[in-house]
């Protein structure tokens, strides 16, 4: 059950917990979530602080990264040597994986 409502958005539990980190972002982003147990509201999620929101657009959020210095956009294309040179990996990766989680490193 999902309804917009003046910028707030009804879920109800089940689907908040399988999509919790969706409706996290959505907070994030300075909206509200009504959280309904069988139809009845009975908690409201909502941004916490006194940040500015987050803008909606990833080109604007990406603007403000780079500002920030925690990315630097590419300047043009990447060449096809560079794409086909990537390194041939001949052991198997999944296999090596579920080996180390079993030696509970």
């Amino acid at each position: 059950m999902r309804t917009r409502q003046s910028a707030s958005v009804t879920v109800k539990i089940a689907e908040l917990k399988n999509r919790l980190s969706h409706y996290l972002r959505r907070v994030q982003r300075g909206e509200s979530i009504l959280v309904c147990d069988r139809d009845r509201v009975i908690a409201r999620i909502e941004r916490a602080g006194t940040h500015s929101p987050v803008p909606g657009d990833d080109a604007e959020w990406l603007d403000r990264l780079e500002r920030r210095g925690v990315v630097r956009r590419g300047s043009g294309t990447l060449s096809r040597k560079w794409i086909h040179g990537k390194p041939r990996v001949r052991a198997d990766v999944v296999a090596a994986l579920l080996r180390e989680r079993d030696e509970g490193r």
